[in-house]
């Protein structure tokens, strides 16, 4: 390893222990996702020296969809936010929406880290509550967020947001798994996506299973053999 190399292995792991490691763990909780984006960001100017800092708030407007308005509504879920927050939230879904649907924040504009989540709000916000109660009103919004928990359309709703898959975490999955599936086949980007096409003829080709008839059709197939 070269001296810049070396040199780097501490500040890396100073970063992926002190700040990276506890939102990475938390990255699968989709209603912790916005309020995990300005957290992360300030935890690494606050803690991380500059040349870290600047590097990885750069690489997180790549991954900033739940700061949008569409999707902020999520953080309606967060047990962490306060119900004072939350009602301001609420308030904030009442504004007009931007003229324009962004599915990230533009890049050019720094992060306010100050900013409530509230100010992400609009009427826009509202449609992923609406999506996640099969088009009916989030009527629940109409009272108090600390009687949220005995409604409900607010039961349905977040039942149905903790399942959702978070686009963050099924990117890096979807990448890793790719990377396993290609392991040392070919370095060839031609070929690459060759292979990633038979995959998926492949699975349109070959019936969904589930995982317990996998196991027994395993298990006939053992018996047979023996």
């Amino acid at each position: 390893m070269s001296r810049r190399e070396l040199a780097g292995i501490p500040r890396v792991a100073f970063f992926v222990t002190m700040v990276y490691a506890k939102y990475w763990n938390e990255a699968m909780i989709p209603s912790y996702a916005a309020k995990n984006d300005l957290d992360f960001i300030t935890d690494v100017k606050r803690i991380c020296d500059d040349g870290v800092a600047s590097v990885a708030e750069r690489a997180m407007w790549r991954h900033v969809w739940y700061l949008t308005e569409n999707m902020i509504g999520l953080a309606i879920f967060d047990d962490r936010i306060s119900p004072e927050q939350k009602v301001e939230m609420v308030k904030g879904m009442k504004r007009p929406s931007t003229t324009e649907n962004p599915r990230r924040p533009k890049s050019k504009t720094p992060i306010n880290l100050n900013r409530p989540l509230s100010a992400f709000c609009s009427v826009r916000s509202m449609q992923v509550l609406k999506s996640l109660l099969g088009g009916q009103q989030p009527t629940f919004l109409e009272l108090s967020p600390e009687t949220w928990n005995t409604d409900s359309c607010f039961k349905c709703a977040i039942k149905r947001a903790g399942v959702l898959k978070v686009t963050n975490d099924l990117a890096e999955r979807g990448i890793a798994l790719i990377q396993r599936f290609l392991g040392n086949r070919t370095k060839d980007e031609r070929q690459t996506q060759l292979l990633l096409k038979l995959a998926r003829l492949h699975r349109k080709a070959v019936p969904k299973t589930t995982k317990g008839e996998r196991t027994q059709e395993e298990g006939v197939g053992v018996g047979i053999n023996n």
